[in-house]
């Protein structure tokens, strides 16, 4: 009884200390947010783009990410253009907090021609019984552009995975909602997603994510196998939504526009559904990889994308990121792991 009654307020205790952790985290994030308001967006981006340059002194394991994973993608590069490239991956965090602190005053402003053109092609391509699809990657300010195709008269949800503090978590779908963009967590996302689609509503699907071993497939990215979900591919062929390539680019004049694809259709009927899930998530994955090309600077680098390896690679001790990390180059293919409908890693803040 004794022993039982120590784990009980042992346990009430950690729930305590969490609560107030999260309380304390929630409340500097809103005074934060408070100060950077009251700062003009061009010195804010600048002031937080050179502490990123600093974070990236300081953080030599996320440095070594981003510059092997450069590596992967860019062997031909010079050490010259890696490094400023491996600058930008960290900068961008800081463009990224500023243009998120006056995200109010950004959706308000006038949209670029290529966002009218966005605004015209998911108005147009959302089937009224089957929906739309959009794939998309971490590229620019990915958040913002997400929330700029929010519409008053137009349903779109966005694959998000929780973030463990609830009340920043809440204050973020928050956020998005007053944009119009919803948000599609785990669970029972699958069965939401198909209402959703049937309603003739959109879904975004960052697929640029790792997964765990047993949560995806392997296909070629950069010349190497990664692991990918195959959730959107299979969502496509269910619903027989069309699939739009979208991602977001930052301009030279300093604006946001979308990077835009052709749709890709579902098969019908297909004989071999495992098969077809595979080549359609490598062909949504040859147009990530083209939008990364196109604009080298503004992707996510910081994510281990090569981090699950395929069994038939044996791990290399050499490898700076131990035995899941990056592997030596594999014959390009299509490899499934498992095929069942699931939800890829979902969306979170970079």
């Amino acid at each position: 009884m004794a022993v039982w009654w120590r784990s009980l307020r042992a346990l009430h205790w950690a729930l305590l200390v969490r609560t107030v952790g999260h309380w304390l985290q929630y409340a500097a994030l809103r005074l934060v947010l408070l100060v950077a308001t009251l700062v003009p967006r061009p010195l804010l981006c600048r002031a937080l783009e050179s502490l990123a340059a600093l974070v990236m002194r300081l953080d030599p394991h996320h440095r070594d990410i981003v510059a092997h994973n450069l590596e992967i993608a860019f062997p031909d590069w010079t050490p010259q253009r890696r490094a400023e490239a491996t600058r930008a991956a960290f900068t961008n965090w800081g463009r990224l907090g500023g243009e998120l602190a006056h995200v109010d005053a950004l959706l308000a402003a006038p949209r670029t021609t290529t966002l009218l053109e966005l605004d015209r092609l998911l108005t147009s391509l959302a089937d009224p019984d089957r929906g739309l699809l959009v794939l998309s990657a971490h590229t620019a300010n990915f958040e913002l552009l997400a929330r700029m195709a929010g519409a008053p008269n137009r349903e779109i949800l966005l694959f998000h995975r929780a973030m463990s503090n609830e009340l920043v978590n809440q204050h973020l779908e928050d956020a998005r909602r007053r944009a119009g963009l919803g948000t599609l967590g785990r669970g029972a996302a699958v069965r939401e997603a198909m209402r959703v689609l049937a309603r003739g509503g959109i879904i975004v699907a960052p697929l640029d994510q790792n997964q765990p071993p047993g949560r995806g497939i392997f296909v070629d990215m950069f010349g190497r196998p990664a692991s990918t979900s195959t959730f959107l591919a299979r969502l496509s062929m269910a619903s027989g939504a069309s699939v739009l390539p979208v991602f977001a680019v930052w301009d030279d004049d300093g604006g946001l526009s979308a990077r835009t694809g052709k749709p890709i259709a579902p098969p019908q009927a297909p004989t071999d559904r495992k098969a077809a899930a595979a080549e359609l998530t490598q062909r949504y994955t040859r147009e990530i990889e083209a939008a990364v090309r196109a604009q080298p600077k503004q992707w996510n680098w910081a994510h281990r994308r090569w981090k699950t390896r395929p069994p038939s690679e044996a791990a290399n001790p050499a490898e700076p990121f131990g035995p899941a990390g990056p592997a030596k180059p594999a014959q390009s293919e299509i490899t499934p792991a498992t095929v069942e409908l699931n939800e890829p890693e979902a969306h979170s803040q970079r």
